[in-house]
C-alpha cells in the first residue's frame, strides 16, 4: 500500500472520534473509508465532520454516517494534466486513485500537482550569458563588472557614489559606521520592517528607537517622531516598506530642524519614486538590496548610495577589510570586514539593470492585475498607494485582512488553506520589537505601537514575481475569495 494513504485510511466500522484522529495524525483534511479488501466506500473531510458535529453528532456514530459515498475519483494512468483539470473545475484539494476494481491505490494532493511559489527570479539568457564571459576573465572578485554595476546604480538613482557590498544588510551596516553612529546613541526607525533594518543599529551597540507606522502607507508616521528625538538621537532611518516612498520631505525638514542624519533604507524600493524624484537619493546615505526577491537581482547582494565622497570613500575601505585606496593587499587602515560583492553577482546586477524598465513593467502589470480581481472582494484590503506622492516599485503583493471581521489566528488558518491549494504565502512583517531579544534587551510589551501590531497581525503576502500569469493570478484570487469566504 502507498505510505501516503496508509496514514488516512480507516475501516468502514470506524467513528468519527477515529476519522478525527487520523486527519489530525497525518495533517491531511481527508479520511478514505475501505473495506477490508482495500475497495474504496466513501471519504470524509474535516468539513464533513465539522458539520456532523454542529447537527448533534456524537463523536462515537459511525463514520459510515456521514462519509460521501460517491466521492470524485480518478482512475490508475490518468495523466497529472487531467487530474489537475479536475481537481480546479470541482474545487477539490485532495483526488482519490482507484483501479479498475476500484480499490484504492493513491491519493493525489492539489498542491503536489500545482505550487505557485512566493517569489521567482526573472532570470533570462542574457544573464546566464554574462556569468559565462565572466568566468572565462581571470575576475571572480574586485573587477571591472562590480565599478560598472555601481555605475549604473549611481547614474539610475541619481547619486554622485554608489558602492556594491554583498547584502542590503551590510550595506546598512556600513551606512551606521560611516556616520560614526556608535555605543549610547539613538537611531529612530519603524518596527514594521525586514529585522535587519534595527539590528544594524544594535551591531555598533546604538539603540534603535521605534516609532509607529502610518495605517495607509505602513510606512514611519513622521508626525510620532519629533516626540522620540532626544539629546542621543543622532538618526532617522525610514524604511520604503513594500516599495511605498516615505514621506520624505518631512522626513527631511525634522533632520535638518534638529541637525540629524537621514539614512534611507530602500532596500524594497529600486525605481520608487517620490514626487518625481528616486528615493535614496534624500538622505545622506541610502540603501538598495538584490536578495532573489527583489525586483533587481544579484542573487545576493547590495548598494550603498550617497552623493558625499568621504562616506562613499569609507564604505569601499569598510567593505574590503579596512583596505585604503593605495593600501597593500595586507595592510588595513581602519576595522573592516568581508563585505565585497563578488564579480559574477555584479555582472548578473548589470544585465538586470539593462532591463530595469522591462522589469518594473512587468511587476506592474501583475499588480494591477491582483488589484482588479481583488478589489472588491470583501473582507480584505488591496495595498494602499499614496498616488500624490508616490510612483511605486512593487516588492511584494501584501492584502491586509479586515479587522472587523478576522482575527490574526484566521490569518494563519487563511495563509495554510491556500498553500494547502498550491499557493504559497506568508506572513510579511511580524513586528519586529515582537522578536525574542528585542524584548528581553528592551522589556517591549503588546500595546507599545499599536498600527505595527495591528497590521501585522492581518497582512498576507501572496505570490509576487515578474512572470506570474494572468491564469496563475485568477486562481490564486479565486481561491483567495473561497477560502475567505468560508471563514
Amino acid at each position: 500500500m502507498n505510505k501516503k494513504i496508509d496514514p488516512i485510511l480507516i475501516q468502514e466500522n470506524s467513528n468519527i472520534k477515529e476519522a478525527m484522529e487520523c486527519i489530525t495524525k497525518a495533517g491531511l483534511r481527508i479520511v478514505l473509508i475501505v473495506d477490508k479488501n482495500k475497495k474504496l466506500l466513501g471519504v470524509a473531510t474535516d468539513g464533513d465532520i465539522r458539520r456532523a458535529l454542529l447537527s448533534d453528532k456524537d463523536v462515537n456514530s459511525p463514520i459510515k454516517s456521514i462519509m460521501v459515498t460517491h466521492p470524485i475519483t480518478a482512475q490508475e494512468g490518468t495523466p497529472a494534466t487531467k487530474l489537475l483539470e479536475i481537481m480546479l473545475e470541482k474545487g477539490i484539494q485532495e483526488i482519490p486513485i482507484i483501479d479498475t476494481k476500484g480499490t484504492l491505490v493513491d491519493i493525489v494532493l492539489l498542491r503536489e500537482l500545482k505550487s505557485i511559489p512566493l517569489s521567482s527570479p526573472d532570470i533570462t539568457r542574457q544573464e546566464v550569458k554574462i556569468i559565462n564571459q565572466v568566468l572565462n576573465t581571470p575576475y571572480l572578485s574586485i573587477g571591472p563588472k562590480v565599478k560598472e554595476f555601481e555605475q549604473k546604480i549611481a547614474n539610475y538613482i541619481g547619486t554622485k557614489y554608489a558602492v556594491a557590498v554583498n547584502s542590503g544588510t551590510s550595506g546598512l551596516h556600513l551606512c551606521i559606521r560611516s556616520l560614526d553612529i556608535k555605543d549610547g546613541d539613538e537611531v529612530i526607525t519603524t518596527p514594521f520592517s525586514f529585522i535587519a533594518s534595527a539590528n544594524c543599529i544594535l551591531f555598533e551597540r546604538a539603540k534603535p528607537v521605534f516609532v509607529d507606522i502610518d495605517e495607509n502607507t505602513l510606512c514611519i508616521d513622521v508626525s510620532k517622531i519629533e516626540e522620540k528625538i532626544t539629546k542621543k538621537t543622532k538618526a532617522i532611518l525610514p524604511v520604503h516598506i513594500f516599495g511605498h516612498s516615505c514621506d520624505m520631505d518631512r522626513i527631511m525638514e525634522i533632520a535638518k530642524k534638529y541637525n540629524l542624519e537621514v539614512i534611507e533604507d530602500a532596500c524594497e524600493a529600486l525605481g520608487t519614486e517620490y514626487k518625481g524624484r528616486k528615493v535614496g537619493s534624500f538622505g545622506r546615505v541610502a540603501v538598495f538590496s538584490f536578495y532573489p526577491n527583489k525586483p533587481l537581482t544579484t542573487s545576493e547582494g547590495g548598494m550603498v548610495v550617497t552623493d558625499d565622497e568621504k562616506i562613499a570613500k569609507l564604505c569601499q575601505s569598510m567593505r574590503n577589510q579596512g583596505r585604503d585606496e593605495g593600501d597593500a593587499w595586507l595592510s588595513h587602515t581602519r576595522l573592516g570586514y568581508n563585505y565585497r560583492m563578488p564579480e559574477l553577482n555584479a555582472a548578473l546586477g548589470v544585465v538586470q539593470m539593462e532591463r530595469i524598465e522591462e522589469i518594473l513593467e512587468k511587476r506592474e502589470r501583475v499588480a494591477n492585475l491582483y488589484n482588479q480581481r481583488l478589489n472588491n472582494v470583501g473582507g480584505i484590503k488591496i495595498p494602499y498607494i499614496n498616488s500624490d506622492t508616490t510612483k511605486m516599485s512593487w516588492f511584494v503583493y501584501v492584502i491586509r485582512l479586515d479587522d472587523k471581521w478576522f482575527s490574526k489566528e484566521n490569518r494563519e488558518q487563511i495563509i495554510k488553506e491556500l498553500e494547502i491549494r498550491g499557493i504559497n504565502c506568508r506572513n510579511y512583517f511580524p513586528p519586529i520589537h515582537f522578536e525574542p531579544f528585542y524584548v528581553e534587551m528592551f522589556d517591549f510589551k503588546k500595546g507599545d505601537f499599536p498600527i505595527t501590531e495591528k497590521v501585522s497581525e492581518l497582512t498576507i503576502a501572496l505570490p509576487f514575481y515578474n512572470n506570474l500569469t494572468e491564469e496563475e493570478v485568477d486562481y490564486i484570487c479565486k481561491n483567495l475569495e473561497t477560502t475567505i469566504k468560508n471563514f
